[in-house]
């Protein structure tokens, strides 16, 4: 009998996965403190998970019925034709603050597609996670026995005294990973031995540059091979255009390679003419992190830096989505502009240089009052899987305004915002 509270849900299919479910409801049908059953999805639901995440982790089953008098549960299922576990996760990521490390595994009866499950297996951690739904009164709930009950004051004094001492080990944390990855995705120039030869040809280290880090908060690890390689390999070719379109014909100008260890594959790119080299990087804990060139003759390119950024969303999102992380993270971005001047169109308006997207996107020339002072800048943002899926724009604006300032530069939060809109919708 397979254990829910161990199983990789994403190495078992739908009927082994419908027979766990009906093994852990007959052998456990009584409530407890690490495991629930529910009969649909609803609002008051977040207030379990939310307890399991505050309390000792546990198992949320939708889809079984249970009442107190009863001496079994039921698997009733979910009546729907729309899978549930989008939504599911779309509703903890948007009323549970911050979102809670958990997995979720859907299934339906063999016998009856229509009649679906999920199971949402929350983990506890060190951190406070608050029910911030508005008709929910209480934000914070613990588990105690087979019931949520909200929090009294003294074990809320103790959740925040261990919150402290975690949020300090994960800033931690973060930087050093995040510097790791920077210190090794350079980007090169002026590659000597010809494109045949780019990957492992003599180059010069370029000192512009602008980067990017998608980091989980949560500390959740999967195996990578070359399946899941070739899946991150078709979401670069999917959304960067320009990178996929410059690898075909019968004289290419760009070129591609790749390099792994047991803990990331990185894909990398060079367009000879331009000079011009990218890379991307997954690691086995989650982590995104993308590296890319941004000098051209002279000058670099908000609206390119803008595109990055909205990219490195897209292709996050639908990489966590693929291995069922839902969860929060933090995006970085840093940036070099040496002696490079923005680049503007006749018209004044920032424009597009390289273009790593599609269409001709532009930014109007009210969004920034230009005033570079310092070459170099970083900055961060926290973010969310529902936020990554429905708000980039107002994702992508919190982070630009942020490292835009640390250049010296001053932004229109509002128009700017407009603009990445208007670039999203185009996409």
């Amino acid at each position: 009998m397979l254990d829910l509270f161990t199983t990789d849900f994403n190495s078992i299919g739908n009927d082994a996965r419908y027979s766990a479910v009906a093994d852990f409801v007959r052998a456990q049908p009584i409530e407890s403190n690490r495991h629930d059953f529910k009969t649909v999805w609803n609002n008051d639901t977040l207030k379990d998970v939310a307890a399991f995440a505050n309390t000792f982790g546990g198992i949320l089953v939708i889809g079984v019925e249970k009442g107190q008098a009863d001496a079994e549960a039921k698997l009733v299922g979910v009546m729907s034709t729309l899978e549930l576990t989008t939504g599911i996760a779309s509703a903890i990521a948007t009323n549970i603050s911050p979102t809670p490390p958990y997995d979720i595994m859907e299934c339906h009866n063999p016998g009856d597609s229509n009649k679906r499950f999920c199971v949402i297996r929350v983990r506890s951690d060190a951190t406070l996670h608050l029910v911030t739904k508005k008709n929910i009164s209480n934000p914070v709930w613990i588990r105690n026995a087979d019931q949520t009950i909200s929090a009294d004051a003294a074990q809320l004094r103790m959740m925040i005294e261990r919150e402290k001492q975690s949020v300090t080990d994960v800033r931690e944390s973060f930087h050093i990973r995040v510097s790791r990855m920077f210190e090794e995705m350079v980007v090169g120039r002026s590659y000597s031995d010809g494109l045949r030869n780019w990957p492992l040809g003599r180059f010069q280290s370029e000192l512009t540059y602008f980067k990017l880090a998608l980091i989980p908060t949560e500390t959740k690890m999967i195996v990578l091979d070359v399946r899941s390689e070739r899946e991150f390999v078709s979401l670069i070719h999917e959304h960067y255009r320009r990178v996929r379109s410059c690898l075909g014909g019968q004289e290419p100008v760009a070129a591609a390679a790749e390099s792994r260890s047991s803990d990331f594959y990185e894909y990398r790119w060079y367009h000879q003419n331009l000079d011009y080299e990218s890379r991307w990087r997954v690691t086995n804990r989650l982590e995104l992190a993308h590296a890319t060139q941004i000098l051209h003759d002279l000058e670099w390119s908000l609206v390119d830096i803008v595109v990055y950024t909205i990219l490195m969303l897209v292709v996050g999102t639908k990489w966590w989505e693929s291995l069922q992380y839902f969860g929060d993270g933090i995006l970085t971005a840093s940036i070099d502009t040496q002696n490079l001047n923005l680049a503007r169109g006749a018209s004044g308006q920032f424009a597009k240089l390289f273009g790593p997207g599609e269409g001709d996107p532009v930014m109007g020339a009210e969004v920034l009052d230009e005033h570079g002072q310092r070459a170099e800048a970083n900055a961060s943002v926290s973010v969310n899987f529902a936020d990554m899926r429905d708000n980039i724009p107002s994702l992508v604006t919190s982070l630009m305004n942020s490292l835009l300032r640390n250049l010296g530069h001053g932004v229109v939060s509002s128009e700017f915002e407009n603009n990445v809109r208007l670039i999203v919708s185009r996409k």
